[in-house]
């Protein structure tokens, strides 16, 4: 199929507040109240039933599956595993072991929900309603495995025969033949979703580099991610008797996800409500990448003209699912993938060096950040990750209304070029144009960007192949469509999210990272 449609299902429900959004938001809201208010551990066996009160289904075929349902989601947000399909062990059975402010979370990151999968069916063509068992029934003549018939109430297509080759459905003059795909299977760009023996979608981890837009793309929920919320929420508690200090890094991508009462300065303001000591934007860590790569950068062009450079480019470390599917997938580019640290990691030490014996939760659009921070070099900075939809569960449950708080306090961690970061072309863009600046030279510098690992897949076996010309000395991959603020923890729209992060890199101090920092 064409790939605009493998685009297009990235868009269809960002920023739609659905059923199931509503109660995934709901069951983590009442988990992060639980917390806050010192409720006891049997008071989580209670959350199903406070969600599902009514005893007729509303969204499955029985009451308890519903239940049954949540209560895995239970687990997730808690941080623990899933259980075994078909088991039954009560959730207040093994969270002890949760209620904690030390780190629980393991691999898997991303997991299948099985109770929760309809097994929707894998690629293939299907006749709908729409069809008028026509005369002229060109779908027959066209299709090489004449697979197709034409039956009483219309076209048949033999499913075991047919190649999937598309023309029936391009010739059709009613459009009556329509093409379908599990929708976490068209969202993922490694190919790391297949069905089982029995049709529930499964991950194959050896591919899954934990995007999560499997997660955002599933309308049953049947796809979830691990969470440290109640850890978080833990470390905060203890803070505030004394312990160590929690500050939080917030991804450029931040402004927006809230709501129109929800200025910067307002979320620094909320962050501290909950117990954050202080915040720093992760943008000044994408300030310190692009000094990095463009000095990187800038000795490539210089040695351009010698055999040890002839096929190095400069690709772009900030997102850690890219950066896993590229080395997975084209290892013999993998030397051209900067290894500086990402802008998550970057803001951390900064963080550390004031405040050495401090906590560090990074929040920002990434599912792959939970991921990152089993990195040996990452976790000894950064504690715990958490996405804005899981910060906005705990806004909801601690009560806070924007439009109450001060809104006075300005940010000014990073230059503009670092908050526009987050917008899909901002970092190849931000590293072209600070190369230029330090360099003296206006002279174009080639390059190619990409979002959705789908299409970044593409772009590097275009690179490889020489397709693209002139060859790219700066690449650009992201993850998720449109970049960060596409990501799957995002809460906003696209549009908005991309309006109102152009709108705060236009009100920075400094327009490049030079003007401030020093390489």
């Amino acid at each position: 199929m064409p790939e605009l449609k493998r685009v297009n299902i990235f868009e269809k429900m960002r920023g739609l507040h659905t059923d199931i959004l509503a109660l995934i938001r709901k069951t983590r809201v009442e988990i992060s109240r639980l917390i806050m208010e010192d409720q006891g551990p049997e008071a989580v066996e209670l959350i199903p039933y406070n969600l599902i009160k009514k005893e007729v289904p509303t969204f499955r075929d029985s009451v308890f599956a519903e239940r049954a349902i949540i209560r895995e989601r239970i687990r997730l947000i808690f941080g623990m595993d899933v259980q075994e399909f078909g088991q039954t062990r009560p959730v207040v059975f093994d969270v002890h072991e949760a209620l904690t402010d030390k780190k629980i979370l393991k691999k898997p990151i991303v997991n299948i929900i099985k109770i929760a999968c309809e097994r929707c069916p894998t690629e293939s063509f299907m006749v709908s309603n729409m069809c008028r068992s026509c005369i002229a029934h060109p779908c027959t003549m066209v299709c090489p495995k004449q697979c197709i018939t034409i039956g009483e109430t219309g076209a048949v297509i033999d499913q075991e025969a047919c190649i999937k080759c598309g023309k029936c459905a391009q010739v059709c003059p009613f459009n009556a033949i329509i093409y379908r795909e599990r929708p976490c299977s068209v969202a993922c760009g490694v190919n790391a979703i297949y069905s089982d023996e029995n049709g529930f979608a499964s991950i194959d981890y050896a591919k899954c580099v934990s995007c999560g837009l499997c997660i955002v793309s599933c309308p049953f929920g049947a796809v979830a991610q691990k969470s440290e919320i109640v850890q978080v929420l833990h470390a905060i508690k203890s803070s505030g008797k004394g312990g160590v200090p929690v500050f939080a890094e917030i991804a450029p991508s931040f402004v927006g996800q809230f709501g129109d009462e929800a200025t910067p300065s307002r979320i620094i303001e909320a962050l501290k409500i909950l117990g954050f000591e202080g915040v720093m934007e992760v943008a000044y860590g994408a300030d310190i990448e692009v000094l990095h790569a463009s000095r990187d950068l800038a000795e490539i062009i210089a040695n351009s003209d010698k055999e040890e450079f002839k096929d190095r480019f400069i690709g772009t470390s900030c997102c850690p699912s890219w950066v896993q599917a590229a080395r997975n997938n084209y290892p013999e580019l993998k030397k051209n993938i900067s290894d500086s640290f990402t802008p998550m990691v970057e803001t951390a030490k900064k963080i550390k060096e004031k405040h050495p014996h401090s906590k560090i939760v990074f929040i920002g659009p990434c599912v792959a950040k939970k991921n990152e921070c089993f990195e040996p070099e990452v976790e000894k900075l950064v504690d715990y990750t958490m996405t804005f939809e899981e910060l906005h569960s705990l806004f909801i449950a601690k009560g806070i209304d924007f439009s109450e708080l001060p809104d006075n306090e300005s940010l000014n961690d990073a230059s503009s070029t670092g908050r526009l970061f987050p917008v899909a072309g901002g970092v190849a863009s931000a590293i072209i144009t600070q190369t230029k600046a330090l360099s003296g030279s206006d002279d174009e510098i080639p390059f190619a960007s990409a979002d959705t690992l789908a299409s970044c897949m593409k772009m590097l076996r275009e690179i490889k192949a020489g397709i693209i010309k002139p060859r790219p000395l700066m690449v650009e991959g992201m993850a998720c469509p449109f970049g960060c603020i596409g990501g799957p923890g995002t809460v906003t729209t696209l549009q908005k999210a991309k309006t109102n992060v152009n709108k705060f890199a236009k009100e920075a101090q400094f327009r490049l990272p030079s003007d401030y920092l020093k390489d």
